[in-house]
């Protein structure tokens, strides 16, 4: 009986450990010189060389402008950008979206 309740407890402590690691999202960086966004859908796309990033913008993505507060209006075509992002199924999903205004040659 002891055996069989050490083995509950131990069963109970592994499911409820591997359920808490379930809801963790972990982030990556990408970054490149934009290509475009799409007010309609709220997709950034990235260039970098000869690939692209899609990224999805949501209400609590945070934007930055030359380190400054900024919001969807200030992607244009031709600034660099760097974005962290977590995965939502196969969407990726921006948190941090830093940009530096484009420059003119």
């Amino acid at each position: 009986m002891k055996k069989l309740t050490m083995l509950v407890c131990a069963l109970a402590i592994a499911t409820s450990a591997f359920a808490a690691g379930q809801g963790k999202q972990i982030s990556a960086d990408y970054s490149g010189i934009v290509d475009k966004y799409d007010a309609a859908t709220r997709t950034l796309t990235i260039k970098k060389k000869d690939k692209q990033g899609e990224f999805v913008i949501v209400d609590t993505s945070e934007i930055e402008l030359n380190k400054a507060k900024a919001d969807a209006a200030a992607f244009a075509a031709g600034q660099k950008v760097s974005v962290e992002f977590v995965m939502d199924g196969s969407k990726k999903v921006a948190q941090k979206v830093k940009l530096t205004a484009a420059t003119s040659k």
